[in-house]
């Protein structure tokens, strides 16, 4: 015990400053080593949120800037070429008013696949799909008139506002009748809807003059639809197509 006395009372300062030296080091860890830690992650978060804050600015700037009515006639133009689901409904009620415009007759028209009308969680894309970058629905018509017709029903097939692709088609005539009998191959096009909204910080970008100049020659593309009272019409207004029964009489 006197040794221990002695031994602080000799080293009494050393002692003293090791304490204070002791309690200064873990009360940096303990307290003021957390207190850095949350003013750089405070800092950060600010840091974000600026960004975040300058994002939204710009966003409502170029939103403010947009022309409501441009859009809408785009948006319409764009859902109506390449709808968000197969809408076989619009298929076939285009291919029927097409072929009703140019007086041929439709004598067999049929899906390429069964997973044509598959749902699009079951479907997988296919190569060609992947390569271009949407989902096709493939199909094939018969068709049968004269020759001068089956060609205009070819060349405006590729040109209407509800976009299809023909892939092939054969030709067989009749020289006693004159008439041309085709099989046309051919592809619609749709592009699901994102499974996955942008998020509100993500920056918007404004149309550029090329995208602008697509859809402008997008909705000057006619727009077929055949009116359930069995009329024909051709539009070239953006309007979006309601249910239509291509098969009504």
């Amino acid at each position: 015990m006197r040794t221990i006395r002695r031994f602080l009372r000799q080293y009494q300062s050393f002692v003293i400053s090791g304490t204070v030296i002791l309690f200064s080091i873990v009360a940096f860890f303990v307290g003021l080593l957390p207190g850095i830690h949350a003013a750089i992650r405070l800092i950060s978060e600010t840091h974000s949120l600026q960004n975040t804050v300058k994002i939204l600015t710009e966003k409502q700037r170029i939103l403010s800037d947009l022309d409501i009515s441009m859009l809408t006639t785009y948006s319409a133009a764009a859902i109506t070429a390449v709808p968000a689901d197969k809408s076989l409904g619009s298929l076939f009620s285009t291919v029927d008013t097409l072929t009703a415009q140019e007086n041929v007759t439709v004598t067999g028209i049929s899906l390429g696949t069964v997973g044509s009308v598959a749902s699009d969680s079951a479907k997988k894309l296919t190569v060609d799909e992947q390569k271009i970058g949407v989902n096709i629905v493939p199909f094939s018509i018969i068709i049968e008139g004269p020759i001068d017709r089956v060609r205009n029903v070819v060349d405006r097939a590729v040109k209407i506002r509800r976009f299809f692709r023909v892939r092939s088609f054969d030709l067989s005539f009749d020289t006693k009748s004159g008439v041309t009998k085709s099989t046309l191959s051919m592809d619609a096009y749709y592009v699901p809807d994102l499974k996955q909204l942008s998020k509100v910080s993500d920056a918007l970008t404004t149309l550029t003059p090329d995208e602008m100049e697509i859809l402008d020659k997008v909705s000057a593309f006619p727009l077929l639809i055949q009116e359930n009272s069995g009329g024909i019409e051709s539009q070239t207004a953006p309007t979006l197509p309601g249910t239509v029964d291509p098969f009504a009489p």
